[in-house]
């Protein structure tokens, strides 16, 4: 990497910590923390909004900056220098929605996350919402830049926050994203503003939300237990999480 710096954007959940929520593990941390001394400067690229970003991601001393919400909340150092959110007449339409119909809705925000149809035990620490009027009365300040819902909404729903989402279906749940929000639109902003060369970018990471980043980051590296079509996208395969799997990409890379 010499004469060049490298910027690694990686992902969290099945890139740095596992499905039954094991990790980050210590392998892959070393590694991390081998290449930002080498020069490399390392970002994390999440679907999560900020507020459900690991203590321990969140407070790291080797993280650069953060792209968050699917691209729709990004950090360096501690500064934000873009976010997007919801508005409020928005939050209110799906909220009324989704109490009507029953089912579960998860607004995920900066400080908070609020539920609707929220169940006590499964989702302590949520703030509930009980009325379509609570985001304009309530929750007047929540800044909310996606959503997550169960695979068994309707049409009905599904109708309502595509016209102002965009889709990424997981396991076990859908996350919707602000229209028009990508991975790779915050890795630009980053690269941007740093004035580094999207040449020595580095993606990591393992669902459909990483297709873009791993299309428009110089390496695109797609762990082992990935979908299948972002590997399809990706130029090397990397070990699953837990086995190394970020390690083992700056390896790769000879950036550790």
């Amino acid at each position: 990497m010499e004469g060049s710096v490298y910027s690694v954007f990686i992902d969290i959940d099945g890139t740095l910590i596992s499905e039954d929520n094991s990790g980050p593990f210590k392998d892959d941390i070393s590694g991390i923390e081998k290449a930002r001394q080498r020069g490399a400067k390392i970002f994390l690229s999440t679907g999560r909004s900020l507020a459900q970003i690991p203590k321990q991601l969140a407070d790291a001393s080797w993280k650069d900056g953060v792209v968050a919400a699917g691209g729709a909340h990004v950090i360096l150092g501690e500064k934000t220098i873009y976010h997007n959110w919801a508005p409020i007449s928005v939050l209110c339409e799906v909220a009324g929605l989704f109490l009507e119909t029953g089912k579960k809705c998860g607004f995920r925000g900066d400080n908070h996350t609020y539920v609707v149809n929220r169940n006590a035990g499964i989702d302590s620490g949520k703030l509930p919402v009980m009325s379509a009027a609570d985001f304009s009365q309530k929750y007047v300040d929540a800044r909310v830049s996606m959503l997550t819902v169960d695979h068994s909404i309707g049409n009905k729903e599904r109708a309502l926050l595509e016209k102002y989402f965009d889709i990424y279906p997981q396991i076990p749940h859908i996350d919707f994203f602000i229209k028009g929000e990508c991975k790779s639109k915050g890795m630009k902003l980053i690269l941007d503003t740093l004035g580094l060369d999207r040449k020595y970018s580095v993606a990591i990471g393992d669902s459909a939300n990483d297709i873009d980043i791993i299309e428009n980051a110089g390496f695109g590296i797609a762990v082992e237990n990935a979908c299948e079509e972002l590997k399809e996208k990706a130029s090397w395969i990397s070990a699953a999480v837990g086995d190394g799997a970020v390690v083992k990409a700056l390896e790769h890379l000879g950036l550790c």
